[in-house]
Order: C-alpha cells, then structure tokens, then sequence
C-alpha cells in the first residue's frame, strides 16, 4: 500500500459455477496511485467496468488494473479520492506547485485543463464524464467558476462535465467518485 494512504477495504461478490453467491475478493483495494508530492494524498480504484451493461459472469479483478485519470471510453468505474488539509503555515508565495491559469488545453489523459493549481488546490479541469462525488470522511471545496461550495460527509456532487477544482482547505478527506464515460455535445 503507497505510504499515507489509508487503506479502502472492498468486498466484491459474484457467484460461483452453481449460482450460488459467494465473496470473490476480500481485501485492501490495490489499484492505489499515490500523490507523489504529497504522502497522505491520492486515489484508489475500487473497480471499473468496460462496457454497459456490464457482464456478471466475469471473475477478473477490475481493480487491479493500470491507472489512467479517465475511466474506460464506455465504461466507468468507482474511484476514493483521498486529500491532506492546507497547514496553517502554508505560504502560496513559496508555492513549487502554483501553475497560473491558461486557456483550455486538452491532458494526455483526456481530460481538459486550464491550470490554476496549487499544493492544496487541483487544478480547474473537465472531463467527459458524468461523475457522482459523496464526501465520506472531512470536507472539501468544489470550485467552479462561479464560485465555492463546502461539502461536508454524506453531501452528493453530481458533476455533469462541467469545469472545477477541489480544495482540501480544513480537514483530511475522502471522496468517493463513480466516474461514467460520456459525450460532450458539439
């Protein structure tokens, strides 16, 4: 498991050649890409799926697969985000990480950015995604351009493609994302 990163336990069940249910896998998630700047930071695949409808027969593990921000062109996935909060001392002018705002520029991983990140702040971004986030543990602050929204544990993003950044400005959190492919209209 990365350093800092807690653990997600993930119980998937299936069923077994005479139809009975039964726990495919019990164990700590290992699809883990730690943040590599920041130790208590970063994110954990608990599973993906390919297409929709999904095949249940299948008994491969979809977590434990390579990592890439976007989930799979007509599939999805479930995905915990976990973020440190902003020390006290944090000094934005000594920040390594600032990257100023820029114009719209399309990622490697097929997601859009337009800069704006700092060591506590991601950067404004979009993807062809439709995403639902529900805060599990702590807070944090969606950023979009029209403002900020705190979100405290049990509260639900619906992210519809839109441009946002995300803040861990007061406490540790967790995040879990299901991330679902989808089109932008021309």
């Amino acid at each position: 498991m990365a350093e800092g990163i807690i653990p997600i336990r993930r119980v998937v069940t299936g069923n077994d050649a005479q139809g009975r249910s039964r726990v495919l896998f019990d164990n700590a998630a290992p699809g883990v890409k730690a943040n590599p700047f920041k130790k208590s930071s970063g994110m954990t695949d608990i599973w993906q799926f390919d297409t929709c409808p999904v095949p249940l027969s299948d008994e491969r593990d979809y977590s434990n697969l390579p990592f890439n921000f976007e989930p799979p062109a007509t599939g999805g996935r479930l995905r915990i985000v976990q973020s440190e909060p902003k020390p006290l001392n944090y000094d934005p002018s000594q920040d390594k990480d600032f990257t100023p705002e820029h114009p719209p520029r399309k990622t490697e991983h097929g997601s859009w950015d337009r800069g704006r990140q700092n060591y506590y702040t991601t950067r404004m971004h979009k993807s062809e995604t439709l995403d639902y986030g529900v805060v599990l543990t702590g807070e944090r602050t969606l950023i979009t351009d029209a403002g900020e929204h705190v979100l405290k544990p049990g509260d639900v993003v619906v992210m519809i493609g839109s441009w946002h950044a995300w803040a861990d400005l007061n406490y540790r959190s967790q995040m879990a994302f299901v991330m679902m492919a989808a089109k932008f209209e021309d």
